[in-house]
């Protein structure tokens, strides 16, 4: 798979980038919602992981223009954020067209059904 990772945390980056890798993906990362925005805008990805909580151009914001533009149903995003996403913003999130929300800390088993790695 080609997942694109868009989380402003180095850490999770370099463990998800490392992780998704030797699971046999590929894996570009992002620290920027914005950069994160365009690169998707650029390439088609298997599957999308962003965080919410990002300064300067957060997840939501990501989520709004890509729901504006129509882009959002082309698109595989999985939410994976340690930002207190109570259930009905969660169903929210899911009506606009974002596939899952999971929260930090996420099992790795998890998070792979969850994007589609088996």
């Amino acid at each position: 798979m080609d997942i694109l990772v868009i989380d402003d945390n180095p850490e999770i980056d370099k463990m998800l980038k490392k992780f998704l890798e030797l699971k046999g993906n590929k894996c570009t990362i992002t620290t920027n919602g914005r950069m994160g925005l365009n690169i998707m805008r650029q390439h088609k990805f298997d599957s999308i992981i962003l965080d919410l909580a990002m300064p300067e151009f957060t997840g939501f914001d990501v989520i709004n223009e890509l729901s504006k533009s129509g882009e959002i149903k082309n698109q595989k995003i999985t939410v994976l954020t340690a930002a207190t996403v109570t259930e009905d913003k969660a169903n929210d999130l899911r009506k606009t067209g974002v596939n899952a929300v999971l929260r930090k800390p996420v099992g790795t088993d998890v998070l792979l059904k969850t994007i589609g790695i088996d």
